[in-house]
């Protein structure tokens, strides 16, 4: 399907309303910017997506984190759009995507194909990425596999998988691959409920508070399905099975020839109050981009893992100047 024919797939997923209303300023920017949910089909079901913007440009792809979902960019994408559409995705198992088949098994190499998907089923010859955490990950990772396919990358906290304690690895394995059997057995069920005021204290705790409580509402908005058991609870709608991830640490020298294909411009924005990507390893890495990338930018800023969705006023500014010095296409 070409570009020029993109936005003719546009789908209206129904999404909850949520009982806590939104910022004036928040409403007052969406209602300037044009806002479409939309469906790519896949072999299993479908990748969910919400176009920011008109649909005479091929859009940004903006990738949200690790049991997130696109509601994570809502309060930034106002400040920073400017002549492309942005579509921000929700990764299988999230949001309103379809999860994996029952018997499959989610696997973090797996994001960066879906990045070639989503390009090859639109025939775009690049993308431009703008990614937070486990979409940061999976960005780099595209980037690095196909560096002529990236015009450029914007991160924010992490990069590249933290340098893990193989001794901790090793003792979570067991209980990932027996809790993870057991949430396969119960997909045809529905999953515990709770009222929305419960779900948005139990996210933003479950972030250790790196989601702010008045951010979590972004995320509930493709975050939370009603309950048909009862009407006034609601449940999660990701995928239960992404808690049990086998999360792996992978050779150094792997990870460094992986790092040493980055060619694209790339920004990457690193929160001072999260504890994510800040092992000696990590550090390493982006030194070595530094060195070898003479159009990369890194930036530490006040906030936490999720300072994108929480403090977009912060991070808004470096994209812009960043996107002007580079002269890209945005």
């Amino acid at each position: 399907m070409a570009t020029s024919i993109f936005f003719r797939i546009n789908l209206n997923c129904s999404v909850p309303k949520l009982k806590s209303s939104l910022p004036v300023v928040y409403k007052k920017l969406h209602s300037q910017i044009p806002i479409k949910e939309i469906q790519i089909p896949t072999k299993c079901g479908q990748i969910a997506g919400k176009l920011w913007g008109s649909g005479d440009k091929q859009p940004i792809l903006a990738l949200h984190g690790w049991q997130d979902n696109a509601g994570t960019w809502d309060p930034l994408i106002p400040m920073i759009i400017k002549d492309r559409p942005i579509l921000a995705l929700d990764f299988p198992g999230h949001g309103l995507s379809s999860n994996i088949p029952a018997g499959a098994q989610y696997f973090q190499w797996e994001l960066p194909r879906v990045i070639k998907f989503v390009q090859n089923y639109f025939q775009w010859k690049q993308v431009s990425l703008i990614s937070h955490s486990m979409g940061s990950i999976a960005s780099m990772r595209f980037a690095c596999v196909f560096p002529d396919d990236v015009d450029f990358f914007v991160a924010f906290d992490s990069l590249i998988y933290d340098d893990y304690d193989l001794n901790l690895v090793l003792n979570k394995f067991a209980i990932n691959i027996s809790k993870g059997l057991t949430a396969v057995q119960r997909l045809d069920k529905e999953p515990p409920t709770y009222t929305l005021e419960e779900i948005a204290k139990k996210w933003h705790y479950g972030t250790r508070k790196s989601v702010d409580l008045e951010s979590v509402k972004y995320l509930m908005t493709r975050g939370v399905k009603p309950s048909k058991a009862d009407p006034t609870k609601y449940y999660y709608s990701r995928d239960s099975r992404l808690k049990y991830i086998l999360f792996t640490p992978e050779d150094r020298k792997f990870v460094e020839a992986l790092v040493r294909r980055l060619k694209a411009p790339t920004l990457y924005v690193k929160a001072i109050n999260s504890p994510y990507s800040a092992d000696p390893f990590s550090v390493e890495m982006r030194e070595l981009i530094e060195q070898l990338n003479d159009k990369y930018e890194f930036h530490f800023v006040p906030g936490t893992h999720h300072v994108h969705l929480n403090n977009p006023e912060v991070v808004a500014p470096l994209i812009k100047n960043f996107v002007q010095k580079h002269n890209l296409s945005f």
